[in-house]
C-alpha cells in the first residue's frame, strides 16, 4: 500500500535529483531514503529513477508519479485542514495575497462579516504585486489571491468579479476638473504621472493614452499608488488609474477623478486560486464573500465627481 512518508522521501528525490540532498530535505538517513524509493519501485513494479554514474533521472513512471504525487499531497493536506476547520468553528488562518489597492477596497471591508461566520478565523491579507500574487497562491502561501488583470500562470485558475473603470486624477482646481467626464485625448495638453514599466496600472493606462493617440509627456513615477496621488496633488500631472486604486489610496487627499470616456471595458479583477487545493471552510467563506461583494448591485462606494474640502468626497 503506498505510504505518504514514502511518497514524500520519492518526491524530495524527484525535486532534487539527489537521495543525499533529499536526506536532508526529509530528514532521513540516506540508506533510508534509499529504502523508501526502493520500496514504491517495488509496489509499483517499475524503476522510478535511472541511476548512472551517481547521477539520477526520473524515468516515465517517475515523472508521472510525481505529478500525481504533488496532487495527492496537497490533497491529503487540505483534507486535513479542513477536518481541523469544521471541528474548530472555522479556526485557522485565512491568506489572501493581492495588490495594496485590492487589499484596502475589496478585502479588508470583508474582514468582521467573516468574523460573525467564523470567529476563530483570523484573516492575513498579503500585500504584494501581481507577480507576487500568483507566486503566493501557486506555492500555497495564499489560499487565494486578487489581481487586476488575468493571471499569467496557466497552473491558476482565475474568475472575474468585475471591471474596474479607469479614471483620471487631477489636483484640486485643475483645468479639467469642471467636467464631469472627460475624453483621454483632453490629456494630451498636460504632464502624465504613472507607475513604472512592468506594473498592470502602467500598461492599462498606456494602452489607454496610445488608444486615443496621445501619447504622454511622463512628468514622474511611483510605484505607490498614494505616492502618485500626492504627486497629483502637488500639481505634479494627472494620473491615469482604476478607480478603486484612486478610492483606496486617495481619500485622504486634495484630488479629484472624472471618467474617461470609451473606457467602458475597463481593466479585470481576477479572484485566482489553485485547482489542485480545495480552500477550507473559512478560506472559502471569504471567498464567498469576496465574490458577493463584487457582484452586488451595491459595489463599492465611487469617487464624487465634486470636490470636497479636505479630500475626495465618497458616494454610494
Amino acid at each position: 500500500m503506498l505510504q505518504l512518508r514514502q511518497l514524500k522521501t520519492f518526491l524530495a528525490a524527484a525535486e532534487t535529483l539527489s537521495f543525499t540532498r533529499a536526506a536532508e530535505r526529509v530528514h532521513l538517513s540516506q540508506p533510508s531514503v534509499t529504502e523508501q524509493v526502493q520500496a514504491l519501485e517495488q509496489l509499483l513494479g517499475q524503476p522510478l529513477f535511472i541511476r548512472t554514474n551517481n547521477k539520477l533521472a526520473l524515468t516515465a513512471a517517475g515523472e508521472h508519479l510525481a505529478a500525481r504525487g504533488r496532487e495527492l499531497l496537497a490533497l491529503a493536506d487540505e483534507t486535513l485542514a479542513a477536518v481541523r476547520d469544521n471541528t474548530s468553528a472555522g479556526a485557522g488562518e485565512v491568506r489572501v495575497a493581492a495588490p495594496q489597492t485590492l487589499c484596502a477596497a475589496l478585502l479588508a471591508p470583508l474582514v468582521a462579516e467573516l468574523a460573525g461566520e467564523h470567529p476563530a478565523a483570523c484573516v492575513i491579507l498579503l500585500e504584494c504585486d501581481s507577480r507576487a500574487t500568483e507566486q503566493a497562491v501557486l506555492e500555497g502561501r495564499a489560499d487565494f489571491g486578487l489581481l487586476h488583470g488575468w493571471p499569467v500562470s496557466s497552473e491558476l485558475q482565475a474568475q472575474e468579479l468585475l471591471r474596474d473603470q479607469p479614471v483620471a486624477l487631477l489636483a484640486a482646481g485643475h483645468p479639467l476638473a469642471g467636467e464631469s467626464e472627460l475624453d483621454a485625448e483632453a490629456l494630451v495638453a498636460f504632464p502624465v504621472l504613472l507607475t513604472p514599466p512592468g506594473c498592470r496600472y502602467r500598461a492599462y493606462a498606456e494602452t489607454l493614452l496610445l488608444g486615443a493617440r496621445v501619447r504622454p509627456q511622463i512628468a514622474g513615477e511611483a510605484g505607490d499608488v498614494y505616492s502618485l496621488a500626492r504627486m497629483v496633488a502637488a500639481g505634479a500631472g494627472v494620473a491615469v488609474l482604476p478607480r478603486l486604486a484612486v478610492q483606496a489610496a486617495a481619500a485622504s487627499l486634495d484630488v479629484e477623478a472624472r471618467a474617461l470616456r470609451g473606457a467602458e471595458a475597463g481593466l479585470a479583477i481576477c479572484l485566482v486560486s489553485s485547482p489542485r487545493r480545495a480552500l477550507r471552510p473559512a478560506a472559502a467563506a471569504f471567498a464567498r464573500m469576496v465574490r458577493a461583494a463584487a457582484a452586488s448591485d451595491e459595489p463599492m462606494p465611487t469617487l464624487d465627481v465634486q470636490h470636497r474640502a479636505g479630500g475626495v468626497a465618497i458616494r454610494q
